[in-house]
């Protein structure tokens, strides 16, 4: 058969490809040319099958880690308290049957709910207030820190302005227990619980007791622990009130950087 009959397929690479065209490789017939391209078609399919498979086990590690680990929990604004943040599961307790210590009117009850809040108002150091995303006020008698308060325990405060604000013959002296105030406490925890939103599930099950279908609120919650977070205000908590009608100049960021 004549050279005429034949396609060529010279590679660049080909150490028997000679000048002048003539070596024994030099031309590759149609089933070679074939031959070479379907396994590099085979050669991208199985990179591809590879790449696939790195994926989907990317993924899924991902989905499994997301599965067993909550989202974060650290807020978009800075807090000072961020350092010893501790979650735990926690149920709730209805308070019907059996009462807790924060219901009822005695100086025991009084005491209890003082317990929550009391002695939380701290100070800061000046680092720590810079972060803040609104401006604070210096402590004068103390240069260098500022006051401040997490607003759980302004909360609990204002609950409890709210459970005096109930029993007001009980409370009859409580000089603390005006419309005006009471009403902005019961917006603020509204603000407050909208805020937190809590996501655990309230659940129904079956009562023989009552022969229907009752709704139950001792459902586990995912809780930031309070108690830690009392003790590590309560160490920072500042000794002596402030001077509220004096100014002390300062250069702390300002204006603030949320109103």
């Amino acid at each position: 058969m004549g050279s005429e009959s034949t396609d060529y397929f010279p590679l660049a690479s080909d150490p028997y490809n000679t000048e002048d065209g003539v070596g024994p490789c030099k031309c590759r017939t149609r089933h070679h040319k074939l031959a070479l391209r379907e396994k590099l078609l085979i050669l991208v399919i199985i990179l591809q099958a590879i790449t696939l498979v790195a994926f989907m086990l990317a993924k899924t590690r991902d989905t499994a880690g997301a599965c067993q680990c909550p989202s974060s929990d650290r807020p978009l604004l800075y807090s000072p308290a961020q350092v010893v943040v501790e979650h735990e599961i926690k149920a709730f307790t209805p308070g019907r049957e059996h009462k807790t210590i924060y219901q009822g009117l005695s100086d025991e009850v009084d005491q209890a709910w003082g317990e929550l809040y009391n002695h939380t108002i701290m100070k800061i150091p000046k680092s720590e207030a810079a972060l803040l995303p609104n401006k604070t006020f210096p402590i004068k008698e103390e240069p260098g820190y500022y006051i401040a308060g997490l607003d759980v325990f302004h909360q609990l405060h204002c609950l409890n302005n709210i459970r005096r604000a109930l029993h007001r013959e009980y409370y009859i002296n409580d000089t603390d227990l005006g419309e005006e105030h009471v009403s902005h406490c019961v917006d603020s925890i509204r603000q407050s619980l909208m805020c937190s939103a809590d996501i655990s599930v309230n659940v129904w099950q079956w009562s023989e007791e009552l022969s229907a279908v009752v709704g139950y609120s001792t459902q586990a919650h995912t809780c930031r622990n309070f108690n830690k977070l009392r003790d590590w205000a309560r160490e920072r908590q500042l000794q002596k009130w402030i001077d509220i009608r004096q100014f002390v100049a300062d250069d702390l960021p300002t204006p603030p950087l949320i109103s």
